[in-house]
């Protein structure tokens, strides 16, 4: 053995890395300098120490320990690679490659640094370092090792995040999620945390590993998703908002009878908005006292302990009076709300919202949820557009009401009623220009984002950003195709000259990608004729037409689109023939209703193109009807006037 010492102290006595030398008891009986150095000792030499005592967290890996317990019982070589930065008693921070056999009965030890001090590993540090993705090392969620970006993006100094637990950088509720960190062995996971950063709090995204045969030990990569997670929640909100004033206005317009129609309305507000409860008074305008009529969520007496308010009186009181909403984050301790009846209910989040037509004043809705439910600044504007939109049609209301009993003034009511629908509609059509903007900007970030991030994109969050971009586009689809159908009704017809081959021949060009897609061909099947006409309601009819064929083509044929005329009596009729999939009977005679849709789940679309063909070809003086068969195609077909509109 001592031959082997001496062969050993020649060999590696100089050598740039650490070599020690075991006996059978895992004592060490040789170590270099390299070797004495690394490891952190009270003694000036590391001879007769017990390599398990030495280092005991190396030994406390399964892995490590194994190949150790193996050489030394067995004499079996192992070539080891484990990371040093959880190791506090081993000097060099890094990867240090272990390589172990037995030489004459003694077992020998080299540790080397992977790639010490050389260029390869300086690039690789500086990577690591400054990469926009947070990379962290943790033993059992403490943090060993941070790189740049993390530090960065919390707004932290090293010394405050290292040696920090990540768990105090989050909430309980997450930390719950986050758990398995604190364990010897997990799996894999993705996870999206909230943290405590120095500029506020910031959503980072990413995934949690363990590493192999270290207990407790895990690396994390992490992304800051804080804007994508913002542009997703305002396309959501944006979304929940059109869809809640669709459903208000179907419900608000199935009928004129107050009586029917508000209890339902108002249990529809507070259903898809999840609020507990709510009330509306309606005003008298003779008496200026606001009385509350309907009501839903809370108990009769509750509300009868109310009464009737002068408008300046109360809560609603004041909303009447000044026309502005007032919202209460609590409403059990608001020195405002007097009725003791109303404070024992425990509601919360309180919100009070004027009623209003664009001439007057109807009432105040009033709602209220229990618990921890707070009203956001996203829910206090829409409860501002719905008591808008709600104002406008109670008065509509009111005035057919007021007209059923006054038969000499039907003619003036239901003229008034006219203008107040009108004015109705200019308010969707407000709405749907003002949600195009942003409907546009958000798609214009996320087409920047592609072009700017995609490098660092992981196919996750690439799906995530497809699913916004794709939601977008169908979003500015639908405005899109809303704001046609208003121009349809607004603007005024210029007739012209107009070769309909030409028209069709300009759509053929414009829809070419489309008609690849499916394979497609558009066929004139006769002399199409001149007509005299408005050329854009024209190229609207012809237009969603053929776009209606391409996509519902049949998926086991080619799609054949055949377009062609004849005369009839004094009117020119054109049909639009595909060999798609068809509609059924009972589809038949809806295909022109507004957001009707036969295949909602297999094909996408808005519902609106057919209502702007038969809203155009009313107004260019003709009809429109449809003959189908189911899987067999449709035909449409229009008529125009020979002599024009």
């Amino acid at each position: 053995m001592e031959g082997c010492l001496t062969h050993l102290r020649f060999i590696f006595g100089k050598a740039p890395f650490g070599v020690c030398a075991l006996d059978e008891q895992a004592r060490i009986i040789y170590a270099n300098h390299v070797f004495e150095a690394s490891v952190i000792t009270d003694a000036d030499r590391v001879l007769d120490f017990d390599i398990y005592e030495l280092i005991p967290e190396i030994m406390q890996d399964e892995g490590s320990k194994d190949c150790f317990n193996g050489l030394l019982t067995e004499g079996r070589h192992f070539n080891l690679i484990l990371e040093t930065m959880t190791y506090p008693s081993v000097k060099p921070s890094g990867f240090i490659s272990l390589f172990g056999y037995r030489l004459d009965g003694v077992n020998v030890i080299i540790a080397e640094l992977i790639g010490g001090e050389t260029a390869q590993d300086a690039w690789y540090k500086t990577f690591i370092e400054n990469i926009p993705d947070a990379i962290l090392i943790m033993r059992y969620g403490s943090i060993v090792f941070s790189n740049n970006a993390f530090m960065s993006m919390l707004g932290l100094g090293p010394d405050e995040v290292i040696g920090r637990d990540l768990f105090d950088f989050i909430s309980e509720d997450e930390a719950k999620t986050l758990d398995p960190i604190r364990k010897d062995r997990f799996s894999g996971f993705s996870l999206r945390l909230s943290v405590d950063a120095a500029g506020g709090p910031k959503i980072l995204g990413g995934k949690f590993h363990p590493v192999k045969d270290r207990s407790g030990v895990s690396i994390a990569t992490l992304r800051d998703i804080t804007d994508r997670v913002f542009v997703e929640k305002r396309l959501l909100r944006q979304n929940k908002d059109l869809a809640v004033l669709n459903l208000i206005s179907e419900t608000l317009s199935s009928s004129l009878q107050m009586d029917e129609i508000m209890p339902t309305t108002l249990g529809k507000i507070l259903e898809v908005m999840n609020i507990d409860t709510g009330w509306i008074f309606l005003l008298n305008e003779k008496t200026q006292r606001l009385k509350c009529t309907y009501y839903y969520g809370l108990p009769d007496y509750v509300i009868h302990s109310i009464g009737d308010l002068r408008v300046g009186e109360g809560i609603a009181g004041r909303v009447a009076q000044r026309g502005e909403a007032i919202v209460i984050e609590d409403a059990s301790q608001d020195p405002r709300i007097t009725s003791l009846a109303f404070k024992k209910q425990g509601i919360r989040s309180f919100a009070s919202v004027p009623l209003k037509s664009r001439t007057r004043l109807i009432g105040v809705m009033n709602i209220g949820s229990f618990g921890e439910r707070s009203l956001s600044d996203e829910d206090n504007r829409l409860l501002m557009t719905i008591g808008i939109h709600m104002g406008e049609v109670i008065e509509n209301m009111l005035l057919f009401q007021e007209v059923a009993h006054a038969s000499e003034e039907l003619k003036g009511a239901l003229r008034i009623i006219e203008e107040r629908n009108d004015e109705l509609k200019n308010l969707v059509d407000t709405v749907t220009h003002d949600l195009k903007s942003p409907i546009i900007s958000i798609n214009g970030f996320c087409r920047r984002f592609r072009k700017t991030g995609m490098s660092n994109l992981t196919e996750r969050q690439m799906e995530y950003l497809d699913a916004i971009e794709e939601s977008g586009h169908n979003m500015e689809a639908f405005v899109t195709s809303l704001l046609s159908l208003s121009a349809i009704e607004h603007s005024g017809l210029q007739v012209t000259d107009i070769v309909v081959g030409t028209v069709i021949e300009d759509i053929r060009r414009q829809m070419s990608g489309q008609l690849q897609d499916k394979g497609g061909v558009i066929i004139i099947e006769n002399d199409l004729p001149e007509v005299s006409t408005d050329h854009t309601r024209l190229m609207q009819v012809f237009s969603n037409l053929i776009s209606n064929a391409i996509k519902y083509a049949h998926p086991d044929r080619d799609l054949v689109i055949n377009v062609g005329s004849s005369p009839r009596g004094g009117m020119h009729v054109f049909y639009v023939q595909d060999n798609g999939l068809g509609i059924s009977d009972e589809s038949a005679r809806s295909v022109f209703d507004m957001f009707f849709r036969e295949y909602n789940r297999t094909v996408e679309g808005t519902g609106i193109g057919l209502s702007i063909a038969k809203k155009a070809v009313t107004a260019l003086g003709g009809n429109i009807w449809l003959e189908t068969k189911k899987d067999d195609g449709c035909t449409f077909f229009f008529s125009i006037p020979a002599t024009g509109p």
